[in-house]
Order: C-alpha cells, then sequence, then structure tokens
C-alpha cells in the first residue's frame, strides 16, 4: 500500500520532488526498508539536518526522493519554527497514509487545519457531502463555522451551502410530514458528528423560541410560535381570551430576525412551498378563528391565515346587503396581501363585485326621474356600473368550487339574494323608465340623446378617413365601458366612448338596419335600404357601396381566416363594416345562453385584439365600435307564471320581448308603440312591449338572455371612436402613497401601499415604478418593481401593497428615504418620502 500511495503522489503532482514521510514511531521502517522504488531514491532522516539539506539541495537535486522522518510532524506554530527543514517541507508533499491526510491533500488544506478535518471526517469523506460542501474545501475557507453550515446543507439534502434560516425552514418541514424516520435519522447523524447543539441553538437564536433537544414536538412548537408571531406580530398587547398568547414574541430584534427568516425561505424555490404547507399544518393548532373570535375581525393582524380569511368571509355575509362598503373596504384589505389562495381570491373577488351590485342599489334614492335624458344620462354615469358588477359577480360564482369552501359560508344563499336584488332594480328602473318615455309617446325625435338610426349621418357619411367600423351583435353599453378600459392599456391609443339610443324593437335585424345609409322599410319584416335586403353581407356591400364608393361589409368569422396581406388588402378600402357576433350567438340560444356573460368576455378579448390589429398592422387610424342592441340576463330561470302571452292577432314577427302587430294593440301591461316613432321605418307596425322586463312565452328560445323591448338594458348602446397616435401619449398616471406620513419601519420590515390616482385612460398610460427604502442614495433594501396599468374606476381595484425588507446596512440609520422612481427616470424621484426606524438590525449570527 505504501508503494502505491508513494508512487501516486508523484503521479498526481508533477513539481513534487521531495515526499516526506514522517514515522514517530517507526511503525513503517521495516516497510520503507524493504521497498524497491524505481526513479525514486530513499534517504533517511539521522539527526542531521545540515548535511541532509545540503544533499537534498545539491546532491540529490534531480532526483525524486521519499524522506523518511522517524519523528512527529510539525503541526503547531512552535513546531514549524523549530523543524529545520520546514522550508523544504512547505515546498514539498508530506505522505499521508489515513484518510484525513488524503483529504488534506486533495483539497490543499494547511497542516494547522487538520484537527478540524478529524473531526468532520465521518461526513466529509462521502462524495456528496464533498460536493456541497466544494465552496469552503480550501484553505481559505476551512474554518469551522463554514464547515459546519456547509455539512448541515448536504445532510439536508441541499445541493447548495444555505442560509440558516433555510436550513432551520428544512427541518420544521421534516418535522410536519406524518412519517418521522427521515427526521430521527438526520437527528442521530447531528449527534453523531458534534452538531446537535449547534443546530438547537440556531434554531433558539433564529427563531426566538426555546427548545433544550431536537425532536419532532420540539421543531413543530418552533413551527406553531412562527405562524401565530407572522400573524399577530402588529398586535402590541395580547387579550386574556388568546389561547396562544404564550407564544408571542415581545422582543423587536427577535420578531426581526423571525421576519428574515420568512424573507429568506420565501426567495429558496426549494424549500418554500413545503415551508407554507408546514405552516398551514400549523394552522391546525394554531387556529385563524379562534384568533379571529379573540381579536375582532377588523383588528390590525400583520396578515391573515386561510382560516382566518374565511372566518372573516363568514362573519361579513351577513352584512353584504346592509353594510356593503364596510364589506368592500375588508376585502379589499385581505385581497391586497400577498401569496393567497387562489380559491380565497376567487371568493373575495366575488363577495366584492357582490357587495357593489347591493352599494349601489341601496344608493339609489328613486327611479322616477323628471325626463328621458335624465334617465339615459344616469344610466350611463352610473347605473350601467350595476349591471357590470352583476355580470362580474356571476362570472366569479360559475368559476368557485363551491364544495371546496366551508360550509358556514354560504354562498347560494348570497349568490339568491343578488339576483333578487338585483332582479327587482331591473324591474323598477325599467318600470319607471318606460312610464317617462310613454309620456313622450316612445317619440325619439322628442328625445334629445344620439340615435342609433343617425348613426351613418353624424358618424360616417363627410368621414374623409378611412373607418373601419365594427358592429358587435348585443355588445351592451357596460360591456363597452370594459373594452375601453382595456383598450387603453395601449400606450398608443387613444379612445372615447359615447352612446347611442337604439331602436324599439331591440332586435337584431332592426339594429343593423338603423345602422346603414339609406332610405329604409320595414317591409312586413323582410327589411330594405335603398331598395337592397339588408340582411347579410353582400347586400350591405351593396348598400354601403351606393353611398361610398369601394366601401364593403365582411363577417368577423370570414376575416379571421384572412391571413395578413388579405387583411392589408382589404383594408385599403374606404370604409369596411365588419359584423362581429359572439355574445347574441351565445345568449339567443337556449341549450348556451347561462353562458351569455362568458361570451361577453371572450367578444371583449377578440375586439381588443382586432382593434389593435388594424391600428398596428393594418394602418387604420380610426375605428368605431358600435352595436344593433343590448340585452337583458338574469341568472335565474324564470317560471312560465312569470311570462306573459301574446294574445294579439295578425301577429308579423314576434320574440320574448316583442311583438309586432299591423294594428295599435290595448294592453293591460304593456306599451304598443308605433313603429315609425323609434326607428327609421315609415310604415303603420306597431311594436308591443312588456311595461317593464318581463318575457312573452316563446317556444324554442331562452328566456335569461334577451332582447327585443325597451329596457336601458337593451337600448342605450355604446359608440367607441379608437385611433392610433404616432407616439405613445406622453402623460403617465400619477401614483400616490397611501401612508403618507408616519410610516415606520417595524421588525425590518416596511408595507405600504400605492394607489394609481387614476384609471388608465385614453390621455393617461401605465407607469412602472421601482421602490425602495435609501440612506442617501444608496439603498438599504429590496428594490420592488410595480406596474400601475388599472384600468377600474374604484380606487380600491387601483391599488397595490408593497413590502420592502430591510437590509443590514441601515441598521443603525432611525431615519430612511422610501423613493418610488419611474423606470424611465432613475434620477428624480416621483415619491420620496421621510422613514422613520424603529428597528436597530444586528448582526450577531
Amino acid at each position: 500500500m505504501i508503494k502505491e500511495k508513494i508512487y501516486s503522489y508523484f503521479e498526481r503532482f508533477n513539481h513534487l520532488r521531495i515526499l516526506f514521510f514522517f514515522d514517530e514511531n517507526e511503525e513503517y521502517k521495516a516497510d520503507v526498508e524493504a521497498l524497491d522504488l524505481e526513479d525514486i531514491h530513499i534517504e533517511w532522516y539521522a539527526n542531521n539536518p545540515f548535511s541532509l539539506k545540503c544533499k537534498l539541495i545539491d546532491e540529490l537535486k534531480n532526483t525524486n526522493v521519499l524522506l523518511y522522518l522517524p519523528m512527529a510532524a510539525p503541526r503547531t506554530q512552535e513546531a514549524y519554527h523549530t523543524f529545520p527543514l520546514m522550508g523544504l517541507l512547505l515546498a514539498n508533499k508530506e505522505l499521508q497514509l489515513d484518510n484525513v491526510g488524503n483529504f488534506m491533500e486533495d483539497y490543499g488544506l494547511q497542516r494547522h487545519q487538520k484537527s478540524l478535518v478529524q473531526k468532520y471526517m465521518a461526513e466529509l469523506q462521502y462524495g456528496g457531502i464533498q460536493k456541497v460542501c466544494a465552496p469552503v474545501l480550501n484553505a481559505a475557507n476551512f474554518v469551522e463555522p463554514n464547515v459546519q453550515q456547509a455539512i448541515v446543507s448536504a445532510l439536508l439534502k441541499f445541493k447548495n451551502i444555505e442560509s440558516w434560516s433555510v436550513l432551520c425552514a428544512k427541518l420544521m418541514v421534516l418535522a410536519s410530514h406524518s412519517e418521522t424516520t427521515d427526521l430521527d435519522k438526520l437527528i442521530t447523524r447531528f449527534q453523531k458528528n458534534n452538531l446537535h447543539e449547534l443546530v438547537v441553538n440556531k434554531l433558539n437564536q433564529i427563531t426566538g423560541v426555546s427548545i433544550k433537544t431536537l425532536s419532532k414536538e420540539g421543531l413543530l412548537e418552533i413551527t406553531r410560535a412562527i405562524l401565530y408571531n407572522q400573524l399577530t406580530q402588529t398586535i402590541e398587547v395580547t387579550v386574556p381570551t388568546d389561547p396562544y398568547a404564550a407564544l408571542k414574541i415581545k422582543e423587536g430584534q427577535q420578531i426581526t430576525r423571525l421576519n428574515q427568516l420568512l424573507q429568506d425561505v420565501d426567495k429558496n424555490s426549494t424549500v418554500s412551498t413545503a415551508f407554507k404547507q408546514a405552516l398551514k399544518n400549523a394552522g391546525k393548532k394554531i387556529k385563524g378563528a379562534t384568533l379571529i373570535e379573540a381579536y375582532g375581525n377588523d383588528a390590525t393582524f400583520a396578515e391573515c391565515n386561510t382560516e382566518m380569511i374565511w372566518a372573516i368571509v363568514n362573519s361579513v355575509q351577513s352584512l353584504i346587503q346592509i353594510s356593503p362598503q364596510e364589506v368592500i373596504e375588508r376585502m379589499e384589505q385581505i385581497s391586497l396581501q400577498s401569496d393567497l389562495d387562489e380559491l380565497i381570491k376567487e371568493t373575495l373577488k366575488y363577495v366584492v363585485q357582490v357587495a357593489k351590485v347591493h352599494r349601489s342599489i341601496n344608493s339609489i334614492k328613486s327611479y322616477i326621474l323628471d325626463t328621458p335624458e335624465i334617465y339615459i344620462h344616469t344610466y350611463v354615469q352610473e347605473h350601467y356600473k350595476i349591471d357590470a358588477a352583476y355580470r362580474r359577480a356571476v362570472l366569479a360564482f360559475k368559476s368557485l368550487d363551491i364544495s371546496e369552501i366551508p360550509n358556514m359560508i354560504n354562498l347560494e344563499n348570497i349568490q339568491q339574494e343578488l339576483n333578487k336584488s338585483y332582479d327587482k332594480h331591473v324591474d323598477e328602473l325599467n318600470r319607471e323608465w318606460l312610464r317617462c318615455l310613454n309620456q313622450f309617446n316612445f317619440d325619439y325625435s322628442k328625445v334629445n340623446v344620439p340615435k342609433q338610426y343617425n348613426f351613418y349621418k353624424t358618424e360616417l357619411a363627410t368621414e374623409d378617413k378611412k373607418v373601419v367600423v365594427i358592429i358587435s351583435d348585443a355588445l351592451r353599453y357596460e360591456a363597452a365601458s370594459e373594452l375601453l378600459s382595456e383598450m387603453h392599456g395601449d400606450a398608443k391609443n387613444t379612445a372615447e366612448m359615447r352612446y347611442m339610443l337604439a331602436s324599439i324593437p331591440s332586435k337584431t335585424n332592426v339594429g343593423m338596419a338603423q345602422l346603414l345609409p339609406g332610405v329604409k322599410s320595414y317591409n312586413n319584416g323582410e327589411i330594405k335600404s335603398d331598395n337592397f335586403s339588408t340582411s347579410g353581407t353582400e347586400n350591405r356591400s351593396a348598400i354601403l357601396n351606393q353611398h361610398k364608393p369601394e366601401a364593403t361589409a365582411i363577417q368577423y368569422s370570414e376575416l379571421d381566416r384572412f391571413n395578413q396581406a388579405q387583411k392589408r388588402e382589404l383594408f385599403k378600402k374606404p370604409l369596411v363594416y365588419v359584423y362581429h357576433d359572439i355574445i347574441d350567438a351565445r345568449g339567443d340560444k337556449k341549450v348556451s345562453e347561462r353562458s351569455t356573460f362568458k361570451g361577453v368576455e371572450e367578444a371583449i378579448a377578440e375586439i381588443k385584439r382586432l382593434v389593435k390589429n388594424l391600428h398596428a398592422s393594418n394602418n387604420v387610424s380610426k375605428v368605431i365600435i358600435t352595436a344593433d342592441h343590448g340585452f337583458l340576463y338574469n341568472d335565474i330561470e324564470i317560471e312560465d307564471k312569470d311570462k306573459e302571452n301574446i294574445t294579439a292577432d295578425n301577429v308579423i314577427t314576434s320574440g320574448n320581448r316583442y311583438f309586432i302587430t299591423e294594428e295599435e294593440q290595448s294592453l293591460d301591461l304593456g306599451y304598443s308603440i308605433s313603429l315609425s316613432a323609434t326607428t327609421a321605418f315609415n310604415e303603420n307596425a306597431f311594436v308591443n312591449i312588456p311595461l317593464s322586463v318581463n318575457r312573452y312565452k316563446k317556444q324554442g328560445v331562452g328566456q335569461q338572455f334577451a332582447h327585443g323591448g325597451g329596457s336601458l338594458q337593451e337600448l342605450i348602446v355604446p359608440l367607441i371612436e379608437s385611433s392610433r397616435q404616432r407616439k405613445e401619449v406622453s402623460k403617465k398616471v400619477v401614483p400616490m402613497l397611501i401612508n403618507r406620513g408616519g410610516l415606520k419601519v417595524v421588525s425590518n420590515i416596511l408595507k405600504l401601499n400605492i394607489l394609481q390616482e387614476t384609471e388608465v385612460s385614453r390621455l393617461e398610460k401605465e407607469r412602472t415604478l421601482q421602490i425602495g427604502l435609501y440612506r442617501g442614495s444608496n439603498l438599504v433594501s429590496n428594490l420592488e418593481t410595480i406596474t400601475l396599468n388599472f384600468t377600474s374606476e374604484a380606487p380600491s381595484e387601483r391599488m397595490l401593497r408593497v413590502e420592502l425588507t430591510l437590509s443590514s446596512e441601515a441598521g443603525t440609520e432611525s431615519f430612511l428615504k422610501l423613493k418610488a422612481f419611474d423606470v424611465d427616470d432613475s434620477l428624480n424621484p416621483v415619491i420620496e418620502e421621510t422613514v422613520q426606524n424603529n428597528t436597530l438590525i444586528q448582526t450577531d449570527f
């Protein structure tokens, strides 16, 4: 074995000339004497250092030498100084016959580090451990704290050396598993390698929870304490009814360390998810509902876990109708919390939308207004928002898996009450609206608002620019408002929305005809314009061509199949009508009407893409988006007893919201309106509609989705005009610091809310900010990047929470600066605020 070792040294180290072999007890003297080494000279030390040194330097200078020394190798500072051949030893190598020696040789460790190698050799001998420990396996970094941290990282199956915060978190993760074999084996290895006490001390220092020995229960107790203090650290005084108060960490520096642990773990992808699950498991002992019961659902918890949020939702569900604003504020406050479960996010979103419907309805003092103009103005300013919130609430409700929501929260009851309130609102609003309109005999000429039947004359007849008109079937006003907001997100787009009053009956063939030029006739339902049928894109193209040469019409479904070259050729024409149909196609069928609101979402997304493509890729500077009519939708089945019969004779045509007759009808529960009063038709026919939003019995059609009548939701149609700027709009939305004044860093963390002052619009576009804490010009926290691009009218939906964690460099500063910079201007902060530092960070471990 000695012979092989000797040869291996000279083979591995090309510049090696003298191999020192210290044999204090002369255990290997006989073995050396028996050696027959080719090309290697054996020299014996005989207490002749001077002559030997000369011989080695002179006579044997070109010879590989094994130098046998019957003495102890120098291992101390004093021994180094007294060893006469120290210079030669340092320039060469020492023959090591044990694993420790080989290890030191392999990694170039110094002689004084041998005792440390011996201490941890039981683990360091393994290749897997060595791979993780590689950064510290060199003379410069091989010190005990580094070695300990590296070995613990390897034993915990990390691929790299991790921080002690992450290592402690991994121990808690192992303790949270029902199977403890891995944890038990790990604890045994810690004990065998003199690491047990170290790990216990680190756990105590970092978490603030004192344990004397590593065990599953001890680690679970630490996990529970972390969860409790994570939730309650902003509650300064505990209450007697808090059964977990003994877990409270009161010392500020310890809370700082705890927050540092949470931050470190959150950034570590290998352990963050499992650690969050361990904390979630701890919630079985630290019950969120108990904390809410002890401190109240409006207590200033640092954050709320899943059980706490469900408890809060449970407590407010009875308040949604009577105190909706309070519910909205509480739900939105929770929504700002990071890392919320997706089911909770969707539930909070649902509750907020339901509360918004109730809030808006509760704010209506009277449905009786003076004129049709006031009804319309009030609808496009305020009442349309009720329809929008109702749509979003229904969509949110249908996306929820109710089976996963605690039984104490009765969402089905909330939805039933929402439907009742909304149905009552729609009925009362439109009953009074139609009563008012009836006072003017439904004569649109007496109503001073834009009319749909004047669309071509007012918007297109004298237009000399290239225009594309998108007519989306049943795109009602509230849906178009959301589309407008989405379009505002395009930095080069400027769009604004107006409205028009559609004709009665609010049905597709009537509305489409009113949007075309020419002299129109009803013709018993076979509608014509300039003697051309208004049905089909071929006929519509002919009508348009009569008034604007080369103008044409196309179905969106056909356009969508065009390649880019075909689109460019098409949009060279001066006027193109694009007929888009998702909402009406979905709602008009009984089998699919329940997905009407999903169709609205799809229509918004599709039109948004089309408009952007028209502007960006087809050189269309002006796009108009409008609709033939709107619609009513109720998310409950309408029973037959709530439907009205059509009793008239000689009915020309009918739907579930109207019927047309040659003669005026005397209706107890409706209105009989001259067709010419609300349309561009001159025939003597009459449109008959219910008093409010009732449906007529009609075979083969749905009843939840309806149009054809005279409700505001059916008649107020949007008119969006979109144009494209050559340069991006220069003005950006303004950020506002909600917590202005009195900002404090507590326990190493600053939490603040940034409000986007106004929604993104045609004049104000999105802004991206970088936010951090500064000492002078030096960043002393993490740098958070946020984008303000919210389109909601509600301020609460334009808010972002930012969390900044102080670094150790700022530990001694009493005051810092919060600065927010636009990413396009790193010199001039858009927000600058003084922050008091209530944390004194000490790097004591």
